[in-house]
């Protein structure tokens, strides 16, 4: 990952939003008008969908762990088994790398093809789904250890890694669509 990559305006964990050096070179679709263009039936929506469900899944993930953290010990393991969190989180994970496998070596070579002043908006989305990567093995890990010693220590864990994918999966989503949706609605 590069240097530029880490500063707070790149980092996908840091930043609040695109960085100013990138967003005069998105095409010039605003978001209010995605939903009436003629083309937004297409890729544009299912890509929406799929990114919605990955927010949904990881909302999820989020919200159950929190829970799971106020519950005692003695029905933790019940909790565990009733909330489905190994299958939920197994799929997410699963969801998630075949998704952004797919843009990396599908979609993202295309759309530089096709506006190589996107390059740098590639390389940005590029770099969050490297973070995106680590913190998805990171909730594997901790749900891995939450299966295998199901405790407080092992909640904790797999909430903290759950948490951030949350916030990097809102704020990568978002700022992947302003790039990307445009493209799909000229294209699509």
């Amino acid at each position: 990952m590069s240097a530029e990559y880490q500063q707070l305006t790149h980092h996908v964990a840091m930043r609040d939003g695109l960085p100013s050096a990138i967003r005069p070179t998105l095409l010039e679709e605003a978001q209010q008008d995605w939903k009436a263009h003629p083309r937004f039936a297409g890729k544009a929506r299912f890509f929406m969908k799929i990114h919605r469900q990955l927010l949904d899944g990881a909302d999820w993930l989020a919200d159950r762990t929190e829970q799971l953290l106020d519950t005692p010990q003695s029905t933790l393991v019940d909790q565990i088994n009733a909330s489905g969190i190994q299958q939920r989180t197994a799929h997410l994970l699963h969801f998630a790398h075949g998704h952004h496998e797919i843009e990396d070596h599908g979609y993202f070579p295309q759309f530089i093809q096709l506006y190589p002043n996107l390059e740098h908006a590639m390389q940005l989305l590029d770099g969050d789904h490297k973070v995106l990567d680590e913190t998805l093995d990171g909730t594997e890990t901790g749900l891995a250890d939450l299966m295998r010693n199901p405790n407080r220590d092992s909640v904790g864990l797999l909430h903290r890694n759950a948490a951030a994918l949350k916030k990097i999966m809102h704020r990568h989503i978002t700022d992947e669509e302003d790039i990307i949706i445009p493209i799909f609605l000229r294209h699509g």
